[in-house]
């Protein structure tokens, strides 16, 4: 009995571990930005510009959810940087004898740093001689010991097998790396960089989380018990937080959730569209809206029931959240992924399930 309200204690008034990890986000965030950007300019002291020389191709490998993340910082790396990016499972690249480039980066991301297919990835590109680099959130774990170069995330312990804080983490050092990178190749113009910065301060605020956001996300759920799926929906670096967002669902509810490129749903997908397949289409207002938006309305007018999160009202959808009015991409992916977030919770409390420990899953994946 002690035990297990030493546990509660621990969530400091929380259900579960997860939610209070999703509420930890924004805190983590600031302290990240406080201590790697000073007076507008990136700060990653444990890299210096010789480690970037000659290198014309970034490789990120990983596994689940450090997948995602790396995923959706390829855009960012190509898109800001002007390198070319590649994003592959560590379980397939350790295998496959990959053609190895000598100026290739390799990346590899992991919350615990001791994820077996990430670390013989890694391995298999130090192997090569390539120069590598970890993204982790333990200090003395295989991964940091093992690469040429470590950024901690410092998110602190997370409880949760689902992961939610840690991702968050993630995403952000490599948009930090993105910008760093892309200052030293001048890439991108003053004012440019300038702009990146200013909306990674802001993410902070929105990883917050307003007020009855999660009250309203609690009543909405109810609506999602008895379909037979998921599709989650997203174009640019919002196609990641959608898989992202259906691989948390699977997770913690043990409910089918996919996630797609907006665009890939005409070549296939839309075929399983009817009343009780549920899509979670992710509309930013400021990356491909009318693109997506075209999509949406093509599941519609298939009698899919859909739930629209954008900043943009949209009056056909069957459930509708409306996110802050932003004025860069990045920021709507956080606060997107905070509602991805305890949609799945909430769903999953709903359920009755072990959200912190769900069946079949572990923390770290090391054998």
């Amino acid at each position: 009995m002690l035990e297990d309200s030493v546990k509660v204690d621990e969530k400091d008034g929380y259900r579960f571990f997860m939610e209070k990890e999703i509420h930890e986000q924004s805190k983590i965030a600031q302290n990240i930005i406080n201590e790697r950007v000073k007076d507008g300019r990136v700060c990653l002291d444990e890299l210096d510009e010789d480690f970037f020389e000659g290198i014309d191709e970034i490789v990120i490998c990983a596994c689940g959810t450090s997948y995602h993340a790396g995923l959706a910082g390829s855009y960012l790396f190509e898109r800001l940087a002007s390198i070319r990016t590649k994003v592959e499972p560590a379980s397939e690249y350790r295998y496959k004898k990959p053609f190895m480039n000598k100026n290739s980066l390799f990346i590899a991301i992991s919350q615990s740093g001791e994820t077996a297919d990430t670390l013989g990835a890694l391995q298999v590109a130090k192997d090569a001689g390539l120069k590598t680099l970890v993204i982790c959130n333990v200090e003395n774990s295989s991964m940091v010991k093992l690469a040429d170069k470590a950024l901690l995330t410092k998110a602190g312990v997370e409880r949760s097998v689902a992961s939610t804080k840690v991702f968050t983490t993630q995403v952000l050092f490599l948009w930090l790396i993105v910008l760093y990178l892309a200052n030293l190749r001048n890439t991108i113009s003053k004012e440019k960089l300038d702009s990146e910065i200013k909306a990674l301060l802001k993410v902070p605020n929105s990883l917050n989380i307003p007020e009855n956001l999660q009250k309203r996300i609690r009543v909405l759920t109810k609506h999602y018990m008895h379909g037979h799926g998921f599709f989650f929906i997203g174009r640019d670096v919002f196609y990641p937080l959608a898989l992202e967002g259906a691989l948390k669902l699977k997770e913690v509810s043990y409910l089918h959730a996919e996630g797609y490129a907006s665009g890939e749903m005409r070549h296939g997908p839309i075929a399983l569209v009817d009343e009780r397949l549920y899509t979670v289409a992710l509309l930013p207002k400021n990356r491909l809206y009318e693109e997506t938006k075209a999509n949406v309305n093509e599941i519609i007018s298939r009698d899919g029931h859909v739930f629209v999160i954008s900043p943009k009202e949209f009056y056909l959808s069957d459930d509708f959240i409306q996110t802050s009015e932003q004025d860069h991409y990045m920021n709507e992916f956080f606060e997107m992924l905070v509602i991805l977030q305890f949609f799945s919770l909430e769903i999953s409390i709903r359920l009755g399930n072990n959200i912190d420990t769900p069946r079949n899953l572990v923390k770290s994946v090391a054998d």
